[in-house]
């Protein structure tokens, strides 16, 4: 083959000699398709690093803002007193931000380690933080938590720690992370205002105390005036609301009533009891201080101290329907008067269709009854009324609390004489 040099002086001095030459067509299209690539591989290079240049100057952008951003997020962390802290499963390296240095008052130049944080942990919730850091990698949901530390002066610090997981592709936690924060000033005022709280629950069951106590003397005075027309005593309302105090509380041993006598009826019974007997103030005196037996008809008009007792307090109860003092005084005062075996007044009720509160209300009323003098009567000494009321077990007054009676007879006696 021919030198290169003197195949292209050939082509130069004849233009028509590379059409004549075979040899001369190949190498003039070789030369320019390699003038061709050179020139492609030239712009390729060229634009490669123009857009090299473009994206290393994004990325220096993105770079410096990641720089200020995490500059931004490490001021609003010591603006907020938040502290970062970072734990590495693998090797165990621990590191902490300078506002947690800052938080637990220690000197940032010292490494950070689980037994300097322990140094500063309030002793009696060390054994808290020694649980949370030996759980840290077996728990893949995030966590938060309060807790408080002791400065050397004898301070102290409550802080909040949030954690939050890093998991690898394998499903398992490599790394966790999470942040501190000075919380006492929160504290003193959460504790400022829960005893605040407490403060005004205080004030608002004073009051409450002193408007139910207000009521219930008002109320014990109209009943007591009520009673004083027929009771030479007058304490008859006390006795019997202590009666069926102790009478509701014994019957907590029954087991088909212990659920319905809790700590709200025995107390209620206590202070609905005195309003059984109220409808007596509409009954003429003729009548009610009569001092021999009734006739049919007196003792008809008589009984309607029930009716008018009830609808008294039926108008108080559309107003507060949903009183329990109320509903019970209600219960009590219309059905009193019934009997076990239905033929007490005014609806006939018998057995366990008569409100419980009702049959206390009846036995405690009777007992009471026996033992104080009246207008028609002498009173009876405490072991005749107790034989009297035995009598009617099943007939008058509920089996049951007769026999309670009988058994803790004592207690009533006891409890009369305290009253008398």
């Amino acid at each position: 083959m021919k030198n290169p040099d003197s195949l292209i002086r050939s082509i130069l001095s004849d233009p028509t000699a590379a059409q004549k030459n075979p040899l001369l067509q190949t190498y003039s299209l070789e030369s320019f398709a390699k003038q061709v690539d050179a020139a492609i591989e030239n712009e390729l290079l060229k634009k490669l690093i123009l857009d090299y240049a473009s994206i290393a100057g994004q990325v220096e952008v993105l770079n410096k803002e990641l720089i200020r951003s995490q500059e931004m997020l490490v001021e609003a962390q010591e603006i907020a007193m938040l502290g970062r802290w970072d734990v590495e499963r693998d090797s165990g390296k621990i590191v902490w931000s300078r506002s947690l240095y800052h938080i637990l008052e220690e000197d940032a130049s010292l490494p950070a380690s689980m037994e300097l944080f322990l140094s500063r942990v309030h002793p009696d919730d060390v054994r808290l933080v020694v649980q949370l850091n030996e759980q840290m990698f077996e728990k893949s949901e995030p966590w938060t938590t309060r807790y408080r530390l002791l400065m050397r002066d004898g301070r102290l610090k409550w802080v909040h720690l949030r954690g939050n997981p890093l998991i690898d592709q394998s499903g398992k936690i490599h790394h966790f992370y999470g942040t501190i924060q000075d919380i006492t000033e929160m504290k003193k005022a959460e504790e400022e205002l829960e005893n605040y709280s407490h403060h005004l629950e205080n004030m608002v069951e004073e009051k409450v105390r002193e408007i139910s106590a207000s009521q219930m003397a008002t109320i014990y005075a109209l009943v007591k005036l009520s009673e004083s027309r027929d009771d030479d005593t007058g304490i008859h309302i006390e006795r019997t609301a202590g009666f069926c105090r102790l009478l509701a509380g014994l019957a907590r041993s029954i087991p088909r009533y212990a659920a319905l006598l809790d700590d709200t009826f025995i107390e209620t019974i206590y202070k609905a009891s005195p309003l059984h007997d109220i409808g007596k103030v509409g009954i003429p005196d003729r009548i009610l201080l009569k001092p021999g037996k009734l006739t049919v008809e007196e003792f008809e008009i008589m009984k309607t101290h029930v009716q008018i007792g009830y609808a008294t307090l039926a108008k108080v109860g559309e107003q507060y329907h949903q009183n329990a003092f109320i509903q019970m005084g209600l219960d009590i005062v219309l059905y009193h008067h019934e009997k076990w075996n239905g033929s007490g007044y005014l609806a006939g009720l018998s057995g366990e269709k008569i409100p419980l509160s009702a049959r206390i209300m009846a036995v405690a009323d009777v007992y009471d009854a026996l033992r104080s003098k009246r207008v028609y009567k002498e009173a009876f000494p405490h072991e005749k009324s107790i034989e009297i009321i035995a009598e009617g077990r099943g007939t008058h007054f509920d089996p049951l609390l007769i026999d309670l009676i009988r058994e803790h007879h004592e207690a009533f006696r006891s409890l009369y004489e305290t009253m008398r």
